[in-house]
């Protein structure tokens, strides 16, 4: 049916967000989406609605079909994975593609990948990693003290897209000290939920119980 005024009043309040996890090793089940779980639960603290959560593999046309849906209805997109240096992380150039943005080379980050190989690895960095350096023009840098690959945010007609790496230690530090003060500025709502333990009851009865 139609939103109740509470409902209607929620929506304008606060924004929708989309979590579009990226990596072929998360559909395998080799891992478990806990960015996801830990993203979404921050979400709430700050009141964004989070409607779906989506994960896509390593390619490039599956992830341009899922950025097309995710931007129809949601106003926030919050990508995890595909920021490494190998040729299967694409998750900047596709989304550049499909938001019309041009990829610029930073050098200061450049220099700031070099001298983290050298003084962390003892070695050369790999000529790969200059892709690492590559951010959306115009975009907001989110620096990454604990890994390799920066990520970064921008808005493009209405919708913010932010870009979070995929290894759950960089994504949680990232997002706890660069994504949410950026979407601090958006929202100015909580929302808040309680948790009901119930012992005994079967569900049915339960939902009977708690109808109303």
């Amino acid at each position: 049916g139609p939103p109740t005024p509470l409902e209607r009043k929620i929506h304008t309040m606060s924004h929708i967000a989309e979590i579009l996890a990226v990596g072929t090793e998360l559909l395998l089940g080799n891992i478990v989406n806990t960015n996801a779980q830990t993203i979404s639960q921050s979400l709430s603290a700050l009141g964004i609605n989070v409607f779906w959560h989506t994960v896509v593999g390593d390619n490039p046309e599956r992830l341009k079909e899922a950025l097309a849906i995710a931007r129809r209805r949601a106003d926030i997109i919050i990508t995890t994975g595909g920021l490494g240096p190998t040729y299967d992380d694409l998750t900047k150039q596709t989304i550049c593609q499909v938001f019309g943005r041009e990829l610029e080379l930073h050098e200061d980050i450049l220099e700031d990948l070099k001298t983290w190989f050298q003084t962390k690895i003892g070695k050369k960095m790999p000529e790969n990693n200059i892709q690492q350096a590559m951010l959306p023009v115009d975009c907001t840098i989110f620096d990454n003290p604990v890994g390799t690959a920066p990520g970064c945010a921008f808005e493009e007609e209405g919708v913010h897209v932010l870009m979070l790496p995929g290894p759950p230690f960089e994504c949680r530090h990232m997002f706890e000290n660069r994504a949410q003060p950026y979407l601090e500025k958006l929202t100015d709502g909580v929302i808040v939920s309680h948790e009901i333990r119930i012992f005994g009851m079967g569900e049915s009865s339960v939902e009977e119980a708690l109808r109303e």
